[in-house]
């Protein structure tokens, strides 16, 4: 019995209870496999059709979010080789080194490491990380040389000079005071 393809509408020969069931059932008849594909789309754009098969893959996460770990876990158990792993790692090694040395990342790993090391600290973390800043200020205001005095850090030798220097200073303030001529030089 002949019939008209519902996508290409090329006039085709088939079985009468082919054709005939169909109509019956309100369905369309096709071709080839080819044009029924085609003309079972729902005239939606690639465009389109992706953005609903990212939705859906979202929703599909979320739903079986344990299921997909489960099965990521079997997977990774039943595939790792640990020394593939570490022959590849070595391979890419040079790279994680270069990635390393740029300055974005090193003042990422800066931020980073420091809000790890304040966690430890609970409530207080913020107050902790800016005690540390504090800290980094006035140590940056200070001369090395200062710090080791404070520190106490200077030798004997060092020390005694240092208070012999200043004993000088307050003999001769007080030689020169306001009365003194030898202090004017009269």
């Amino acid at each position: 019995m002949k019939y008209r393809c519902a996508h290409c509408g090329k006039v085709n020969d088939k079985l009468a209870g082919h054709v005939n069931r169909a109509r019956a059932r309100g369905l369309n008849l096709y071709c080839n496999r080819k044009c029924s594909g085609l003309g079972r789309r729902l005239g939606k754009s690639e465009a389109q059709r992706k953005e609903e098969k990212r939705l859906y893959d979202i929703e599909y996460r979320a739903k079986n979010l344990e299921i997909i770990k489960a099965k990521k876990k079997a997977y990774f158990q039943r595939t790792y080789d640990r020394k593939a792993a570490a022959e590849y790692r070595k391979q890419r090694m040079h790279l994680h080194v270069e990635y390393c040395r740029r300055p974005e990342y090193r003042e990422w790993k800066r931020e980073y490491d420091r809000k790890y090391r304040a966690k430890e600290f609970g409530a207080f973390a913020e107050a902790y990380m800016l005690t540390l800043d504090l800290n980094r200020e006035i140590k940056g205001r200070t001369t090395r040389h200062e710090v080791k005095y404070q520190n106490g850090a200077t030798n004997k030798a060092q020390r005694r000079k240092r208070q012999a220097q200043t004993e000088e200073r307050g003999r001769n303030s007080r030689r020169s005071g306001p009365g003194n001529p030898a202090a004017h030089g009269w």
